[in-house]
Parts: C-alpha cells; structure tokens; sequence
C-alpha cells in the first residue's frame, strides 16, 4: 500500500484545502494528515478529505513530520511512504516516486541552492550535498529514521529545523550518504529559489513553494480559484 503523509498546525492548516485539492487531482494513493495542533474546525475538515488522521504533538514545529513518519510506519505497517509539506504544489501524479525508493534508505531530492550557496542557519560541510526534507519517500522502517526522530527527540534544541538535524547525521561519515540515502530525480520537488534562480527541470512534479514569498504564491493561487 502507497501512503503519501503531511501534517499542519494551527499556523500552517490554512494551506491544506489546496493541498489536498491538488493531491487529490493527481494521485489515488491513501492520504494521511497528521495533527501537529490544529484548531478544531480545521481538524474536523482533516477528518473528511483524509483516509487516514493521526495526532503527533509529541515534537514541535518541522521536527513533527519526523515523528509523523516514525508513527505512519507503526500505525500502517510494510508500506510504501512518502512525507510532503503542505506548501508543495502537487502539478502532476507524484505516485512514480516510490520507483525510486532503495531498500533501508530515505529517497530525497538534492537542495540545490543550499548545496551551491550554504544555508543561513548551518554551517556547509565538504561531505556531501544537503537534502531537502518537504518531500522523502521510503519502504517500511529505514534505520536512518530511526536514528534521525532519536536525534531530534534528544538534541531539538540544536537545531533550527528537521532539515539541519538530518544535515548532520549524514555529516558524521563520508559512508552515510551513500548508507543511507537514495536521490530522486529534481522533478520531484522543485524548490521555490529553484524556480528564481532558472532552475527547473522539465516537467516537475511537485514544486515546492517555501517562505514567505512561497506563501504569497499560495494565497494568490488560492484566491485565483
């Protein structure tokens, strides 16, 4: 069984009616919405456009999707996974990603603009590239989320967010990406500084609209409809 994953809270749940819409328009698969502290209006609505809701507010912020992750592989177990934040628009049927998915590893695409410029948060390693952490697709229980929903439960306070915390465990050895993580192609979530900086491959899937200037962008497509 295929299941794709998001999840909100109370400041992000304003974006999850287009989300859906646009999943719901390309893909079939079994959809779950984790509840990271949604208001109630908001939760009842999860309970109608998903198959599945389950509640995670064990962890805060962008640390949720990876205990969100860990939980869907308990609640539904030997499937196929594939977390995706609220703020990608899903252009085209995302399903094929799960081609891509190699035994005991996260499947993710390359961050591009923090691979080439650094992030502002974190300082850039010579090991290997960042992976952007709003789409990761994987098969049952990698031991890879394990070791990085430990990490964020023990050191959340190091970290500006989920992406940083994986950032590092992969910095721990040159072995561990190649371990750990298989690459999907860039179609598959094609960022918003992508997009600016002329960087898109044909016929993305999924384009991944971050920050405040992303948000812009939804709130025009959502008044447009």
């Amino acid at each position: 069984m295929n299941y794709f994953i998001t999840g909100c809270d109370k400041n992000t749940e304003w974006q999850l009616p287009w989300f859906v819409k646009n999943f719901r328009k390309h893909s079939k698969a079994q959809l779950v919405i984790a509840d990271f502290g949604m208001t109630t209006d908001a939760y009842m609505m999860a309970q109608i456009d998903a198959d599945h809701v389950i509640d995670e507010q064990d962890t805060k912020g962008w640390f949720s999707k990876v205990g969100t992750m860990w939980t869907a592989t308990k609640r539904f177990p030997g499937g196929n996974y594939c977390w995706i934040d609220t703020d990608c628009e899903i252009r085209s049927n995302p399903d094929d990603i799960f081609t891509f998915i190699e035994k005991n590893k996260l499947t993710m695409v390359v961050d591009h603009p923090w691979t080439i410029n650094g992030s502002p948060w974190t300082r850039q390693s010579d090991v290997g590239p960042w992976y952007n952490t709003g789409v990761v697709a994987f098969q049952d229980r990698p031991g890879i989320l394990d070791i990085w929903y430990k990490e964020i439960r023990e050191n959340q306070n190091r970290y500006r967010g989920d992406q940083e915390a994986l950032y590092e465990i992969l910095n721990r050895d040159h072995m561990m990406r190649f371990i750990h993580i298989a690459e999907a192609p860039h179609r598959y979530n094609v960022l918003r500084l992508d997009m600016a900086q002329d960087r898109v491959p044909p016929k993305p899937a999924i384009l991944h609209w971050t920050g405040r200037v992303g948000n812009e962008e939804i709130r025009r497509q959502i008044s447009d409809n």
